[in-house]
């Protein structure tokens, strides 16, 4: 049972710090106009990604949270697109 905690805890820290450098290095890309980070971003988007699959590979989790995760880790995919759109329109506006 400790091992499928450590291994729970370990694939959810991973996918929170994937999806942080994600986002930061998205918005760092787009702020200085270099397409080679946004790339490097999407590395860690992926990674992102794989980390959430290796909490729904667990069997410990019941199908409701295994929903819940793999909707988080595909929506996340394109919230940092997404939410750049938003910000440059909302800053246009105002």
């Amino acid at each position: 049972m400790a091992e499928v905690l450590y291994k729970l805890m370990l694939y959810g820290f991973f996918m929170v710090l994937f999806a942080g450098f994600y986002a930061i290095l998205y918005a760092l890309g787009r702020l200085q106009n270099l397409p080679s980070l946004i790339k490097i971003s999407y590395t860690f988007g992926i990674l992102q990604f794989v980390s959430g699959l290796g909490m729904l590979s667990i069997d410990y989790l019941d199908l409701l949270w295994k929903v819940i995760i793999l909707i988080s880790i595909i929506a996340y995919l394109f919230i940092p697109p997404v939410m750049w759109k938003v910000v440059v329109l909302f800053h246009r506006e105002h």
